[in-house]
């Protein structure tokens, strides 16, 4: 018998030889016996293992393989989508202006141009997948309203969980050893002896067994079966992905929209100097130091009175309500503790140097106008002569600038409504005033993260003192320059020679929906009041950093700025300098 046994072969001897009754019999005494041994403290659940577990078909690497050989009709039915599937809705397309911004009327246009045009002024064409939310990440939210679903669900009982109690009570009545099948030092048989015949109650008795039933017969009654008692929300009741596990993200994008970054609405109110002989015009514009870059285009404002306005009437007989503006409306898409508001100061053209143009602001004081009165005069005699003949030109006089991070914090530092000389006092070599702005930088690097651009109180700013442009740096690496210099408080800002004058301007969060607003384009901004004979203005932003939106709106703008202009080569002298820009569509116009 030895011998017998020794020649078996491998395979037989892995064979289980035990029934599956015993087997049953033999998992619900082990684990009654467990689950009474956790109660008593005992964590450990060890039941034998007969079979080798089973591993899941993977779906997709099945389907790849037998992509050839299966059947043609079936490959269709798992491509297909549902004829339902698909859900299409027009939605009305939002305007902020009341005229869409569309090329001018008459102008013939490409049909490329002209069909482009199109796609910013149709209706939004919204396509919509009703069974996309019933698989991924996307079915996260339904499970979550559906959280307490599992509450009205009917109690299931099983046959364990119904001999649970009394197989807990068998074993503190007897304590004796239960017999496992399978153990290696010895081979129990279980006769009839260990069963307790009557004790145990008959199964339900299948009438139909032995019936003759034919195959479609039984594919009915197995699918009539399965749908009985069916829960239609089985996977309600598997926990929500966390989003930071979640495989794939597809969030239902919003209908594309003009993009807005933090609106800062700038009003100009007072531009004074010690003596007023000569119209001065003030631009806007604002800068980022960290990134050298202009971020916006320039805001041009005319706080002139009357009397001097008057010097340029040849040149002005109609004036376009956008230049009667003197509110702004600035974007900051990247906040920045090194964004400054730059103001420039312009005069009219006129003969000379830049810096002796500006002699008279330095020398003469408004104190001393009684005193300074025919020259006064005499200066009012040659402006009105330039206006006349250059009237429609400019030339460089003076700037200033705010940081903005520095007077959002000056203001919920002071809890006030007023900020003055925000640029210092007397020279710009002020210790105290460098100390002042140093103070400011970095307890603006402190709160490089705390932006509170779109809810900080409204401040009236006001500056007194004013550099004087220098005629050899005028490009905008020059300023930029000067901004370092004047963050680090820099005592080479000491050689910078300052005129006194005197800029309100007052700066508070945009409202969300202004009254008599126009855009960049010239267009009304809804609601738009007629009545209000300054509207105000938006100014476009020049990101410093790529903003991944579509584009919502047409717009058709192209701003020129040149840059500089270097005669130092050239032997003979120029008087008057010509600059012309033609923009050409092809090499032939």
């Amino acid at each position: 018998m030895a011998t017998l046994n020794s020649e078996r072969r491998a395979f037989a001897q892995r064979i289980n030889r035990y029934s599956s009754a015993e087997i049953r019999r033999q998992c619900f005494q082990q684990t009654n016996h467990q689950r009474t041994l956790s109660a008593y403290g005992s964590t450990s659940l060890q039941i034998p293992s007969f079979y080798d577990p089973v591993v899941p078909v993977d779906f997709e690497e099945f389907l790849m393989s037998q992509f050839n050989i299966i059947d043609p009709d079936l490959q269709q039915d798992l491509g297909d989508f549902p004829d339902d599937d698909l859900e299409i809705t027009f939605v009305p397309r939002e305007c902020r202006t009341l005229l869409p911004s569309v090329p001018e009327e008459g102008v013939n246009l490409d049909p490329l141009v002209r069909d482009c045009v199109q796609t910013y002024t149709q209706d939004w064409l919204i396509v919509n997948r009703r069974n996309q939310g019933d698989t991924g990440p996307l079915s996260s939210s339904r499970l979550e309203l559906r959280r307490d679903l599992y509450k009205t669900l009917p109690k299931q009982l099983f046959e364990t969980d119904d001999n649970g109690d009394t197989g807990s009570q068998e074993f503190q009545d007897d304590t004796r050893p239960h017999p496992v099948v399978g153990e290696q030092s010895g081979r129990t048989t279980l006769t009839s002896c260990d069963f307790d015949l009557r004790s145990l109650q008959p199964e339900t008795r299948l009438e139909s067994i032995l019936q003759p039933i034919t195959p479609e017969e039984l594919d009915k009654q197995n699918e009539e079966t399965r749908r009985a008692n069916r829960q239609t929300e089985l996977f309600a009741l598997y926990p929500a992905t966390d989003e930071e596990d979640a495989v794939e993200i597809r969030p239902v994008p919003d209908c594309p929209k003009e993009h807005m970054g933090y609106r800062i609405h700038v009003k100009c109110q007072i531009l004074k100097f010690e003596i007023e002989v000569e119209p001065l015009f003030a631009s806007l514009a604002l800068y980022d130091l960290k990134e050298k870059k202009k971020i916006s285009e320039n805001f041009y404002c005319d706080l002139n009175s009357d009397q001097i306005k008057a010097f340029l009437r040849p040149h002005t007989n109609q004036m376009a309500p956008s230049s009667l503006s003197r509110s702004a409306i600035f974007s900051i898409t990247y906040p920045s503790p090194d964004i400054y508001l730059v103001i420039k100061i312009e005069k009219v053209l006129q003969q000379g140097e830049i810096g002796d143009c500006a002699e008279p602001y330095l020398v003469m004081k408004e104190s001393e106008s009684a005193k300074n009165k025919d020259k006064i005069e005499k200066l009012k005699s040659q402006a009105e002569s330039f206006c006349q003949r250059l009237g429609k030109y400019r030339m460089p006089f003076a700037w200033a600038n705010i940081n903005i991070m520095n007077m959002v914090n000056t203001v919920s530092d002071r809890d006030s409504m007023e900020v003055e000389n925000i640029n210092g006092k007397g020279n710009s070599g002020d210790k105290k005033t460098f100390a002042h702005q140093r103070r400011l930088s970095e307890r603006s690097a402190l709160l490089e993260d705390q932006y509170n651009l779109s809810n900080f109180k409204t401040a009236t700013i006001t500056i007194s003192n004013f550099f004087k442009q220098e005629g050899d740096r005028l490009s905008d690496e020059d300023l930029l320059k000067f901004l370092a210099e004047l963050k680090r408080s820099s005592a080479s800002l000491r050689r910078l020679r300052t005129i006194s004058g005197l800029i309100k301007l007052e700066v508070s969060p945009a409202a969300e929906k202004p009254t008599c607003c126009i855009t960049p384009e010239l267009l009304p901004v809804k609601p738009y009041s007629e009545n209000r004979s300054r509207p105000i203005k938006e100014i476009l932003e020049f990101p410093s950093r790529e903003v991944y939106v579509p584009h919502a709106s047409y717009r058709n703008l192209l701003y020129v700025y040149p840059q500089r202009l270097n005669f130092a080569n050239r032997l003979a002298s120029a008087r008057n300098i010509t600059i012309k820009i033609q923009f050409l569509a092809d090499e032939d116009q």
